[in-house]
C-alpha cells in the first residue's frame, strides 16, 4: 500500500522501532528494507515479516497490494525524512561530535559523564553514518534528555547532510588529522569537511566547544559561540599527565584537585578526557562525577586496550588507523618501558618492544609517502621486532627487510603460528580493513 510521510510516522510512532536487517527483526518493529553495495533488504521483506514486523517499507511496487507493506520510490529517503520529522519533535540539546581522531572514544567519555545525571540517547558502536546517524535519531523517545551523536564523513558535504538531520545544538570537533585524504583530495578538503559542523552551528547559534590548544580548531571560534576548553584552561587544567602505561593526570577545578586514572591507553587520549570535563561542567554535572565517570569508562572494541594474554602484554588499538592517530600511538608506545606493564598479579614480564601495523586505507595519492613514512618513523625506535600487514606496506619489503612482511591478515596468523611471540610488549594498530583483532588469539 501506499501512505504519505505524515502515515508513515504515525504508523512508527505506534512501533517499536525501525529496524533494517532482517535477520533480527522483533514483533512490533517495521522492517525498512536498504539497498546497500552488496545486499539488498527489499529482497528479505517477507522473510521480515515472517518473522513478524509490523510492517515493511519496500521500493517493490508488486507488493502493493499487501497491507503488511508500505511501498515507497526510495527507502532511504523515506528513513531521512521519517528521522528529520522525528527530530523536529524534540527540544533537547543535542551534541554532535566529528573529527578525524578519538570520535567513538570522545562520544563513549562524554556518553558516560552525562549520564551520571541525564537520560542520554548515544551513538551505538560506530553508526556514524548516512545510514546510522538516522536510525540513531529515531530511538529518541520522550524518557531522553540529552542526545549525542557521532558524524563521519568520506566526503565534503557529508557533515553538513548529517547536521541537516539531527540538527545539532552543541557540537564538537576532536582533532583534524590526515584521515580518509584520498578521498578529500587534500588537508585543505578535511578542514573543510569537518567543519561543516561549525557552519551549522554558526548558522542556528549553536555552541561550540573547542580545544584552545588546536590552532587549527582555535582559528574558528570568533565567529562562533565558543567554550574552550584545553590543558591550561581554567576549567580543564591539568598537571601530573602519565601514561605508565595508562593515562592519568591531575585536574584542577575551583582550586580543587582531583586525580583522574583512566583506562585508555596513550597520553593521546587527553584531549578526549578534557572534552569530556568541559561538557560535563558545561551540563552542570559535578566534578565528583565527571572524575568517576571518565575513571570508570572502560575502552572496547579494540580501542586503545590493554590485554594481558598468557604470553604477552598486548595494546590493541586496531580499530581503525590513519597517519596522524598511527604516529601518535607509536610515539607513545617507544615513551614506556615495558616495566611499566608489568603487574604482580600476572606471569608476564615483557622485555622486548614488537609493532604490528596494518595497512592505511583511503589515502589516495597519498598513500605511498604516508605509509613510508610510517616505516620511518618505527626504524627510528628501533623495535626488537616489527611486522607490517597489507599491500600498502608490502611494496616497501625490500627496503625495509629488516622487518617482517604479510600481504594480509591470515598470512599473519600463519607466521605466528609457526613464530610465536613470548614475553613482549606489542602494539596493534590498523585500519579496519585488516581486521587485526583476529591475531589476538595467536599472541
Amino acid at each position: 500500500m501506499k501512505l504519505s510521510l505524515n502515515e508513515i510516522y504515525n504508523i512508527f510512532i505506534k512501533s517499536s522501532g525501525i529496524n533494517t536487517d532482517s535477520r533480527t527483526i522483533k514483533p512490533q518493529e517495521i522492517f525498512l528494507a536498504i539497498k546497500g553495495e552488496n545486499i539488498d533488504g527489499n529482497l528479505y521483506v517477507e522473510d521480515a515479516i515472517n518473522k513478524g514486523a509490523l510492517y515493511c517499507i519496500t521500493n517493490r511496487a508488486e507488493l502493493n497490494d499487501d497491507t503488511r507493506c508500505i511501498v515507497v520510490e526510495d527507502t532511504y529517503q523515506t528513513l531521512v525524512d521519517l528521522a528529520k520529522m522525528h527530530r523536529n519533535n524534540f527540544s533537547i540539546p543535542v551534541l554532535a561530535i566529528t573529527g578525524s581522531n578519538g570520535k567513538t572514544t570522545s562520544k563513549e567519555l562524554i556518553a558516560k559523564v552525562l549520564s551520571t545525571q541525564y537520560n542520554v540517547l548515544y551513538t551505538q558502536g560506530n553508526l556514524n553514518n548516512e545510514l546510522g546517524l538516522p536510525l540513531t535519531i529515531l530511538k529518541l523517545n520522550k524518557n531522553h534528555e540529552i542526545a549525542v551523536v557521532e558524524m563521519g564523513a568520506a566526503k565534503l558535504g557529508d557533515i553538513n547532510f548529517l547536521c541537516e538531520i539531527a540538527k545539532p545544538t552543541h557540537g564538537l570537533i576532536t582533532t583534524i588529522g590526515r584521515a580518509h585524504i584520498g578521498r578529500f583530495g587534500s588537508f585543505e578538503n578535511i578542514i573543510k569537511a569537518k567543519t561543516e559542523l561549525f557552519d551549522f552551528l554558526k548558522k542556528n547559534n549553536g555552541q561550540a566547544f573547542i580545544n584552545e590548544d588546536d590552532p587549527i580548531l582555535k582559528s574558528f571560534a570568533q565567529s562562533l559561540n565558543t567554550i574552550f576548553y584545553g590543558r591550561n584552561n581554567p576549567h580543564t587544567r591539568v598537571s601530573n599527565i602519565s601514561a605508565l602505561p595508562l593515562l592519568s593526570f591531575e585536574w584542577t577545578y575551583n582550586d580543587k584537585k582531583y586525580q583522574v586514572q583512566t583506562n585508555l591507553f596513550g597520553d593521546y587520549n587527553l584531549v578526549h578526557a578534557l572534552a569530556a570535563i568541559s561538557i560535563g561542567l558545561y551540563f552542570n554535572i559535578s566534578p565528583e562525577n565527571i572524575v568517576k565517570a571518565i575513571t570508570e569508562y572502560l575502552p572496547t572494541n579494540s580501542r586503545s586496550q590493554l590485554i594481558y594474554t598468557d604470553k604477552n602484554i598486548v595494546i590493541m588499538d586496531a580499530y581503525n588507523a590513519n597517519p596522524t592517530s598511527m604516529e601518535a600511538a607509536l610515539t607513545n608506545f617507544f615513551s614506556i618501558s615495558p616495566d611499566f606493564f608489568y603487574k604482580k598479579n600476572t606471569s608476564i614480564k615483557p622485555t622486548k618492544k614488537a609493532v604490528i601495523l596494518g595497512e592505511m586505507m583511503e589515502l589516495g595519492d597519498y598513500s605511498h609517502d604516508e605509509h613510508k613514512n610510517i616505516l620511518n618513523v618505527v626504524k627510528s625506535y628501533s623495535p626488537d621486532i616489527a611486522i607490517f600487514v597489507g599491500n600498502n606496506f608490502y611494496q616497501f619489503r625490500d627496503d625495509f627487510s629488516q622487518y617482517i612482511f604479510e600481504k594480509d591478515t591470515e598470512a599473519l596468523i600463519k607466521f605466528l603460528s609457526t613464530n610465536p611471540l613470548t614475553k613482549y610488549l606489542i602494539l596493534v594498530k590498523g585500519s579496519r580493513a585488516n581486521a587485526l583483532e583476529k591475531i589476538l588469539d595467536y599472541l
